[in-house]
């Protein structure tokens, strides 16, 4: 069954209030388009900054003629405001305020659906459906789900009422029905990945047994869903990867939190009319595997149009791959490495918390280097894990109720700079730190935002590739993320690369991963990769002069980043010096750029 692209609404909803969300959805969302919904920026957090920009970078990719708040606080609207000034913005604080917005389209029925307490996302929906409004009780909600039109349908897993809103919205706009399964709390979740991880060094059952049970233990937690025949799933959830154990269906994965919506709204903004598709491809092979897939995607993609740049051997170190992952502008980037946790270190801090009480806090630490353009310094990325506090472990499924988190955490990251553990001790692992190896050194990616401010699709050809690094990229703005959840041989890597590119080239990109994944395991319950990103997307190319292309990005970037200088504390002298290293690295591109541009035109004759 196809599953078409929604339009984009032309209103944006950010809500920290779910109920209200739903009843604006009940307002606002039109069939065949989909109504955006994001949750209002985390102030509290020490980069709130940053989601502030990433809520507007949102906006801009929808392009309303209007944005609703709806239960914000006062502090989180005027941040918003401030960088959305030429918005029309309207604020909602109590469905009382819903009056104000006219219905265009059929008229909504008179008697609203009423709902109660949860599985709000199943309420929404029903009211979509049935063009009515929706108001809560008290009261618990039916059991029950709503049935597919189109043959997708949305698992999202409970705990998050905003995020079934959401999942709600997408539903509609694709003609999905949507089954609302019970959460499962992050120790057992983080279990379950940790066995998928380490399904190689399983000695007492073979490696399918394994996966087997696996397999029965993700359809147990999710239960029965009503696919319909031929159909396909979007499981929304906590970091579980359902779709392994319904292999028999096209599907794909998002996270719950954070950020759902502008995940969201990254995947289907980049499938609108008019949109490029995957016109710049970055291949990166630091040869530290035996890597063909990308050989063979440096022969598959330049005849459909895509401009290829590669990194290769000793031009693949880990600084180079940094700077270009954050600031070239690629719409596709294809990474051929060894993942895998990296070693470390176990640290624990004492310290008094602003609430005047003593802690005592474990940490696991890994590092990655990388050279700078200054000989006598290096650039050091650090990747933390909590282990526990105050004697409690960080994931004990009762923490809460043997420890009063309070202030400690949010104290700790605003001292660690001037703390000294008072205990360190090696260690051969740091769960999740998920380290790339580059040439020289490992890389260790940072949630930060990729290929200078675009939504990029990330297929990461490694063993163990999706467990972080899919919330990490996704978090960083990647439309799409394609990773492993255990080892992979060379020829699998291959033989799936080369399909997704060649043979199942331009079909939804689930569709395209299901379909390459049967070809090469056949009957086999061994499926390794898993995809994130919403379901209706594309390998696709809208054919233009690429070099102009990235050269005016380039050119824009180096602008902004010259007018940062410009206005920077010049005694901040770690500020200044990256700002400097983006600088020199958007002249130097800038000019290569220009040059290989300049070669391609017709020279006059004489």
């Amino acid at each position: 069954m196809s599953v078409k692209c929604p339009t984009l609404s032309e209103v944006l909803v950010v809500a920290d209030d779910a109920r209200l969300a739903a009843q604006l959805s009940c307002k606002l969302a039109r069939s065949g388009a989909y109504l955006p919904v994001i949750d209002g920026p985390r102030l509290a957090r020490p980069d709130h900054d940053a989601e502030v920009i990433r809520r507007s970078n949102a906006a801009a990719r929808v392009k309303p003629s209007m944005i609703v708040f709806a239960g914000l606080s006062g502090n989180s609207c005027d941040a918003l405001a401030q960088r959305l000034r030429s918005r029309r913005i309207e604020r909602v604080s109590t469905s009382g305020d819903l009056e104000r917005f006219p219905r265009d389209g059929p008229p909504l029925k008179t008697r609203p659906l009423t709902w109660g307490r949860d599985r709000i996302g199943v309420g929404l929906l029903s009211a979509l459906r049935s063009r009515s409004t929706i108001v809560f009780t008290n009261g618990p909600s039916p059991i029950e789900h709503v049935p597919s039109k189109s043959g997708h349908l949305v698992v999202c897993e409970e705990g998050n009422d905003l995020s079934q809103v959401i999942a709600a919205n997408y539903a509609f706009a694709l003609g999905a029905g949507l089954c609302v399964i019970p959460e499962v709390e992050e120790p057992k979740s983080e279990q379950i990945l940790e066995n998928f991880y380490n399904l190689y060094e399983e000695r007492r059952i073979s490696q399918t047994e394994a996966l087997k049970r696996l397999n029965v233990q993700l359809r147990e937690l999710c239960g029965p869903l009503p696919v319909p025949d031929g159909g396909s799933i979007t499981f929304i959830t906590g970091g579980l990867p359902y779709g392994i154990a319904w292999s028999d269906f096209p599907s794909t994965h998002l996270f719950k939190y954070p950020d759902l919506g502008i995940s969201v709204i990254n995947g289907l903004a980049a499938e609108q009319s008019g949109t490029r598709g995957i016109g710049v491809a970055v291949l990166v092979d630091p040869e530290t595997t035996d890597a063909p897939e990308i050989a063979a995607a440096a022969q598959l993609l330049p005849p459909k149009g895509v401009f290829v740049r590669g990194y290769r051997g000793s031009g693949a170190s880990a600084r180079s791959f940094a700077e270009m992952i954050e600031l070239f502008p690629y719409d596709l980037l294809i990474v051929a490495t060894h993942c895998g946790d990296a070693s470390g270190y176990r640290w624990t801090y004492e310290f008094t918390d602003s609430e005047g009480v003593d802690r005592r806090l474990v940490v696991d630490v890994a590092i990655g280097v990388a050279r700078t353009m200054q000989d006598d310094v290096l650039n050091v990325t650090q990747f933390t894990r909590f282990v526990s506090l105050d004697g409690v472990d960080w994931y004990d499924p009762d923490k809460s109720e043997k420890l009063n988190v309070g202030s400690a955490i949010r104290d700790y990251v605003s001292q660690v700079d001037d703390l000294e553990p008072v205990e360190t001790e090696n260690i051969p692992r740091v769960v999740g730190s998920a380290a790339l190896r580059m040439f020289g050194n490992n890389y260790i990616a940072l949630p930060r935002p990729l290929a200078e401010r675009g939504t990029p699709i990330i297929i990461n050809n490694a063993c163990g590739s999706w467990h972080r690094l899919a919330e990490t990229f996704t978090f960083g703005n990647a439309r799409a993320y394609f990773g492993t959840l255990f080892m992979v041989t060379t020829s699998e890597a291959n033989e799936v690369v080369v399909r997704l590119l060649g043979k199942h080239f331009g079909k939804p990109l689930p569709v395209a991963l299901w379909s390459a994944q049967r070809e090469v395991y056949g009957n086999s319950v061994r499926r390794p990769y898993v995809m994130t990103g919403v379901y209706p997307q594309r390998l696709r190319v809208a054919r233009r002069d690429m070099l102009q292309y990235i050269a005016r990005r380039l050119s824009s970037a180096l602008g902004a980043w010259r007018d940062q200088l410009r206005q920077a504390d010049p005694s901040d002298n770690q500020k200044m010096t990256a700002i400097k290293e983006f600088v020199d690295f958007y002249e130097r591109e800038l000019t290569s750029f220009r040059s290989a541009w300049f070669k391609t035109q017709p020279r006059d004759p004489k």
